[in-house]
């Protein structure tokens, strides 16, 4: 009697393929994206009445709007990267770091490190803060979204988030001046419009993730050759839409709020960008690593910069307000160089401590969380 079973190898599953490292571009766009946003929030923390009302100051502030539509398109870029819909596993574990990212958005506006003290003392100012949309906030929200397409229409999921991309964009400047927000719970208004204070409400900012992940989808793999042309036509496409939106809603949307006009422009112009930072890392131009390693890690970044300029409730306050609207332009940028060394150490050493120890990273992340959970329900005052 043979012991052994005979093995019939055409019916043994092949290895799964390595997975395909990001490319340099896409990680030093969502950098470039990722410092200019630094450089905005010093810049608007640290300068002076007197330099932001200066007129070069506020026309590059016309050209500086373009950083938080694209941190908005470029977390989407990434997420329509993996081919989709995801196993059931993949699934829920993107879900569970979108969690973590939208509690993330939440504890940057906690006005105290207390469960009891928010709801007993928070004015109404701080109930506004907390509750506002913020770009995590809308970032999170937005991929959750897509998530539940992908796994209700499958492979047509991209097509079916450009539509809703669409329908955002056009029901945005009704949303706006229906009113709507203030007849809602004071935590979900704000993610209509800003009349509560809301930075990047979901109507039209989800706009942006939504393009941004079809652009992964459907540019993120294909050959250089083809991206560029795919990328143009678009680009080009949605720029000139834009310009003839604007002509259309003259007096009728503003521009700079809800307007379609606005949105396809930004759109059009981010993908013209990311051409050219492609080319960028294409030529290994100095810089785009280290705009990379940023990229990589843009959610560090991000909370790490606002703690170095405001404080928060963990750490408390800066020494950085003492500054605050007292700079030069020399003083603020000897701050921004400054940062950066201490934004990129940061960035180098979580990326490194991910690659080498996964799971105790992973590890760490979930003790801080569970610490400050327990700590912020557990405090009386």
């Amino acid at each position: 009697m043979d012991l052994v079973p005979h093995l019939d190898l055409s019916r043994v599953p092949e290895s799964a393929p390595p997975r395909r490292p990001r490319e340099l571009y896409i990680d030093a766009f969502r950098g470039l994206m990722a410092l200019v946003m630094v450089q905005g929030h010093l810049s608007d923390g640290l300068l002076s009445p007197a330099v932001r009302e200066a007129p070069w100051y506020v026309f590059q502030q016309m050209f500086h709007g373009s950083t938080a539509p694209g941190f908005l398109f470029a977390s989407g870029f990434v997420a329509g990267l993996p081919r989709a819909p995801l196993s059931m596993r993949a699934g829920l574990r993107r879900a569970r770091r979108l969690l973590f990212v939208f509690g993330i958005g939440y504890f940057l506006h906690l006005p105290y490190f207390s469960l009891w003290k928010t709801v007993g003392e928070a004015t109404a100012r701080q109930r506004e803060i907390l509750f506002s949309c913020d770009a995590l906030q809308v970032i999170a929200v937005t991929q959750l979204l897509v998530l539940v397409l992908q796994w209700v229409v499958g492979q047509r999921w991209a097509w079916v988030a450009a539509g809703l991309a669409v329908v955002v964009a056009v029901l945005a400047p009704a949303v706006w001046d229906s009113g709507l927000s203030s007849r809602l719970p004071e935590a979900v208004g704000p993610y209509l419009d800003r009349s509560s204070g809301s930075r990047f409400p979901f109507f039209p900012n989800a706009a942006f993730v939504l393009v941004g992940t079809l652009a992964g989808a459907r540019l993120g793999h294909v050959d250089p050759r083809r991206r560029l042309r795919r990328a143009l036509a678009a680009g080009g496409i949605l720029v000139s839409l834009g310009a003839l939106l604007a002509l259309l809603l003259e007096g009728r949307v503003d521009y700079w709020g809800p307007s379609p006009a606005y949105l396809s422009v930004r759109l059009g112009g981010l993908l013209l960008l990311l051409l050219v930072v492609e080319g960028a890392a294409r030529a290994a131009l100095p810089g785009t690593r280290a705009l990379a390693l940023l990229g990589h890690e843009t959610l560090l970044v991000y909370v790490l910069h606002l703690y170095l300029l405001f404080g928060g409730i963990v750490t408390g306050p800066s020494p950085m307000l003492a500054f605050h609207d007292r700079l030069g332009v020399g003083a603020a940028a000897v701050v921004l160089l400054a940062s950066l060394p201490v934004l990129l150490a940061a960035a180098w050493a979580w990326r490194t401590a991910k690659q080498r120890a996964p799971h105790e990273a992973q590890l760490v992340l979930v003790f801080l969380t569970t610490a400050f959970l327990y700590e912020f329900v557990t405090r009386p005052w």
